[in-house]
């Protein structure tokens, strides 16, 4: 991976761990979409747009306030993907 693209993934996991919704969405364009695997439906919950995504953003950093990521991997295919686990 080129080091710019690893660099970028560093960035957004460190505003991850500071729980910086502002740094966090300065990432996402304005037609994002943010798919997590809990919810009330059988594959989880998506969020589209980025006031829906902040506000899922913000419910996880709520009931999980010391969420910290870690062991992270980063590689890009197609479209950037990046994987962190807490």
């Amino acid at each position: 991976m080129a080091a710019g693209n690893a660099e970028v993934f560093e960035r957004l996991l460190a505003a991850f761990n500071a729980h910086d919704l502002d740094q966090i969405m300065s990432f996402f364009s304005d037609d994002c979409v943010l798919e997590t695997p809990r919810g009330e439906n059988p594959w989880g919950t998506r969020f589209e747009g980025p006031s829906a995504v902040r506000e899922g953003l913000a419910q996880r950093f709520r009931g999980l306030p010391d969420v910290h990521y870690s062991e992270d991997e980063h590689w890009v295919s197609v479209s950037a993907v990046s994987r962190a686990g807490c």
